[in-house]
């Protein structure tokens, strides 16, 4: 049992701020095993699955192993400020999935296709 977390995905985009200025958002999702207090309270077979946003590009990708890193923010809250890396994936664990592939698609809809 690890704190290690194994990235399955990453969802890059923007939003707009109160002010009206747009900035990066990250939305970082991965899994990780179960605690050993949640072995010593429950029953728990599987994987834990987290996400964390970020508005730093921590350039990760699928299949990264990598330590989420946290420290009080806004109201005490645990804040992501770091994503360090442990071992690096050999490659997108996920064949299929990637971006151009998406746009591909986006494009045939848009020609009716």
């Amino acid at each position: 049992m690890s704190n290690y977390v194994t990235m399955i995905g990453v969802r890059k985009g923007q939003y707009r701020d109160k002010n009206g200025v747009m900035k990066n958002s990250f939305n970082y999702y991965g899994m990780k095993d179960f605690s050993a207090r949640d072995f010593e309270t429950m029953d728990c077979e599987g994987k834990i699955v987290v996400s964390e946003w970020s508005s730093i590009n921590f350039n990760v990708h699928p299949g990264d192993v990598v330590r989420f890193v946290y420290e009080p923010g806004y109201q005490d809250r645990a804040t992501l400020v770091d994503i360090e890396p442990v071992a690096l994936a050999a490659g997108n664990p996920f064949p299929g999935d990637k971006a151009a592939e998406s746009k591909d698609s986006k494009d045939k809809n848009k020609a009716g296709a």
